[in-house]
């Protein structure tokens, strides 16, 4: 039953795993070749007065891509089982329901998490080989933010998506635009969040709840 219900997420989500994937690694290459760019015209030392002097982390690019994935990944993984009517079937599987979603948002979030480490592993091994690893490791703190934004894009979208009624998908989105605005209004500044990557980890536990919640809302009987 384990493997079945995998073989059932992966089949659903492979399209938008691999498209995030081809489309991070691009980003990835875009970004490269833009510092290649401005070294060639300008010479290293400018990137590193960029960065230190103005914190630029030269990896603007990426910033709204992980959530865009994760979004994308919530949406094709979680609206097939509300738009088809699944959701019943699939809640009636030999299976207990808490771990059965468990295990859905497991694997969302595996994958998400798959695209995330690929990414960010070519963007720091290209800059070890120009930076300091001090200026490296600000440009993944400058980053991380942005890939945690991710994860909450899809934990909420799985929520909404699992709500039986319209009045609460409204009220879940809501705070989750509100909450995911405020991880990018300093996107500019390297290293901006970093009092606040444990808060947002605990969002997106929290926000992890809130699917379970609209579970067990929806076996209640409260659908549209």
């Amino acid at each position: 039953m384990y493997s079945a219900i995998i073989l059932k997420e992966w089949l659903k989500t492979r399209r938008v795993f691999f498209l995030g994937l081809i489309l991070s690694l691009l980003i990835a290459a875009y970004a490269i070749l833009t510092m290649n760019s401005v070294i060639k015209t300008f010479g290293v030392v400018s990137i590193w007065l960029n960065m230190l002097l103005k914190d630029a982390s030269m990896v603007d690019v990426v910033t709204y891509l992980p959530l865009a994935i994760g979004v994308a990944l919530g949406v094709a993984q979680m609206a097939p089982e509300m738009s088809h009517k699944r959701l019943k079937l699939t809640l009636h599987l030999p299976y207990p329901n808490m771990k059965l979603i468990a295990l859905m948002l497991s694997t969302g979030i595996i994958e998400i998490f798959v695209i995330s480490v690929i990414q960010m592993a070519v963007i720091a091994v290209y800059d070890l080989t120009i930076m300091h690893p001090y200026l490296v490791g600000r440009v993944m703190l400058t980053m991380l933010p942005w890939y945690l934004a991710g994860f909450l894009g899809y934990m909420f979208t799985a929520a909404i998506c699992l709500e039986g009624t319209w009045r609460m998908r409204i009220l879940l989105a809501l705070p989750s635009i509100a909450i995911l605005m405020t991880l990018f209004m300093q996107s500019g500044v390297m290293a901006a969040y970093n009092r606040m990557l444990l808060i947002i980890i605990l969002l997106i536990i929290w926000v992890a709840v809130l699917s379970f919640g609209s579970i067990i809302r929806f076996k209640e009987g409260l659908q549209d």
